[in-house]
């Protein structure tokens, strides 16, 4: 059983591939910076039925319990900024407990 986090990222469009896949990258790499990060998943959309999201993330930890150590975490919070910088809006986030 684990605690599923999935983000939804709008990246803006005409931002440099660089600074896109330099996020992408991070967030694919938190599985390990964080102990309890059981997989970090993250990439650009193939289909058009994203709407304006163009990249999701999915991250699995051990228990929910984890979220905010997670969020908390110095590895989350280096690439919150570089989040920030490539988005056009608000991402959107959802969690669930895979053991309810």
């Amino acid at each position: 059983m684990v605690f599923i986090h999935i983000v939804l990222l709008p990246v803006r469009s005409g931002v440099q591939a660089g600074l896109v896949n330099n996020v992408v990258t991070k967030l694919n790499d938190l599985v390990n910076c964080i102990p309890f990060v059981v997989r970090s998943s993250c990439g650009r959309t193939v289909t058009e039925r994203g709407k304006q999201y163009t990249h999701a993330l999915v991250v699995e930890l051990e228990r929910a319990d984890q979220l905010s150590l997670y969020a908390n975490h110095p590895a989350h919070q280096a690439v919150l900024p570089l989040i920030k910088e490539i988005i056009g809006e608000d991402a959107l986030a959802m969690d669930f407990d895979t053991s309810a």
